[in-house]
């Protein structure tokens, strides 16, 4: 499994955690993927745009904010960077998460209270 993968599906696991206990509600953007050039212009006319954060996450108080994963030193792509000011400028949070530590601290930052920790060692 890829690490980014690997990331994604265990930060996931968390968020399923709060969403089984009534705190927030999240959804993960499929715009990644190989597709044939026929069902890319397809997604693209219904919407799916490049650069969009990996999940979106709504808080129970009505607050919402995007979070992009990112294993070890990956960077953002042009295209997400330009989401990420965009959605900033029109007054919304995005996270750059790289560990499970991270996704902990950006749900305290916003609001979220603690209801406990996965393993992280199921990233190696």
């Amino acid at each position: 499994m890829r690490p980014e993968e690997a990331l994604q599906r265990a930060v996931v696991d968390l968020l399923r955690i709060y969403e089984n206990r009534g705190l927030l509600a999240f959804c993960h953007m499929g715009n990644g993927g190989r597709r044939s050039k026929a069902e890319a212009g397809i997604f693209r006319a219904l919407g799916v745009r490049a650069g969009v954060p990996d999940l979106l996450v709504w808080a129970d108080d009505g607050r919402g904010f995007g979070v992009e994963l990112k294993a070890g030193r990956g960077k953002l792509s042009p295209a997400q960077t330009f989401w990420h000011a965009t959605l900033e400028t029109l007054g919304h949070r995005v996270y750059v998460v790289r560990s499970l530590d991270e996704m902990e601290a950006v749900l305290r930052a916003e609001g979220v209270p603690a209801v406990g920790m996965l393993d992280a060692a199921r990233l190696n």
